[in-house]
């Protein structure tokens, strides 16, 4: 027998009420398991500002944010040497004159330091601190510096001079008028610092961002295959020449794009080699890519300095190491990749020999 129009009716109306019942359940539930909106927070730290993204509930974001400004702070005053009162600057001021201890912070970032310097056959030396005032770099000056200078100098670098007691903790310049210099190591020292607060807090899903220093989890953004991080053109510093699909990866980029000043008319470039005791003029720009922070700082630094056969040292020594070097000028370049390089997009990339 058929149904009559009032069956049909009701069992619509049944049919219906089971669907909304169903959608009611189906939002309930993405309400209650949706991933939550991410945390984030600048912090002013290292003359730049420090952007912090975290992927979890605030309850657990909020704690491990605190911790992480904080920690930025203290690493700040320690090795900020324009700040009479910072560590670093006190230890520049009396190491000639007699050993200076050193607080556990201060030694761990030398101790780092001082292995730099060895596999980077010198390129990255943080006894530059005399090269840098002699360019002008921590004090305008009108002219450029002479070769007397320049040797003058010289006779205050490297590392070699310096005294390290590893059971005192202590440092003794051997020379007079050195100065320990951390611009080239600080950020990345912070980064590994700050995501291995953020570890210990149990934060899986993260992007730390300490002023072009990137630091990211393993576990991607939600919904998301990697995080992607972007190589600043050199040539047109506000555009990308190409991005980064990376997880578990620390990137920093070195160039004289930004920081340059003009010296009796001449553009020089922050970036001083400490072998020669001038700016380099090497490729345009060097991104490294690397599970450690502090690694990505230096070495991006010291590639830089040193060329691509250092990078082509650095990747075989230091395993997931892999660097982008920007090569050529403005009206001709290419991205030439040593180790493994995770590009996405831009030009194509030639592979060093």
């Amino acid at each position: 027998m058929a149904p009559t129009a009032r069956q049909r009716r009701r069992t619509l109306a049944v049919l219906a009420g089971i669907l909304v019942l169903t959608l009611a359940v189906h939002w309930v539930y993405r309400a209650k398991t949706a991933e939550p909106p991410p945390v984030s927070r600048e912090v002013a730290v290292f003359d730049s500002y420090a952007r912090l993204t975290l992927w979890a509930a605030e309850s657990r974001a909020l704690p491990a944010l605190d911790e992480c400004s904080a920690e930025l702070a203290r690493i700040h005053l320690a090795l900020n040497r324009f700040n009479p009162a910072s560590e670093v600057s006190r230890l520049n001021a009396t190491a000639a004159q007699e050993p200076f201890v050193c607080s556990p912070l201060l030694w761990d970032v030398l101790r780092q330091a001082r292995q730099a310097y060895r596999q980077t056959d010198g390129a990255f030396d943080i006894s530059v601190g005399p090269l840098m005032a002699l360019w002008g770099f921590h004090r305008r000056r009108d002219t450029l510096p002479s070769d007397a200078e320049i040797a003058a100098a010289l006779g205050r670098v490297g590392l070699g001079r310096v005294v390290f007691d590893d059971h005192d903790r202590s440092v003794r310049f051997t020379v007079k008028g050195m100065s320990l210099d951390f611009g080239g190591i600080a950020k990345g020292y912070a980064l590994d610092r700050v995501m291995a607060i953020l570890a210990r807090h149990g934060i899986d899903q993260a992007l730390v961002d300490l002023g072009g220093n990137v630091g990211c989890t393993e576990q991607p953004p939600p919904g998301r295959p990697h995080f992607v991080v972007g190589i600043r053109n050199p040539f047109a510093i506000k555009t990308l020449l190409d991005r980064l699909a990376v997880r578990g990866l620390a990137v920093a980029t070195s160039g004289n794009y930004e920081r340059r000043i003009v010296v009796q008319g001449k553009e020089i470039g922050h970036i001083v080699d400490p072998r020669t005791g001038r700016p380099v003029s090497g490729p345009s720009g060097v991104t490294a890519v690397t599970p450690r922070g502090v690694d990505s700082d230096v070495f991006s630094t010291a590639v830089y300095v040193a060329g691509p056969d250092l990078a082509r040292r650095l990747v075989k020594a230091v395993p997931g190491t892999g660097f982008a070097l920007v090569m050529g000028t403005a009206d001709d370049y290419h991205i030439e990749t040593v180790g493994t390089v995770p590009l996405l997009d831009g030009p194509p990339a030639a592979a060093a020999p």
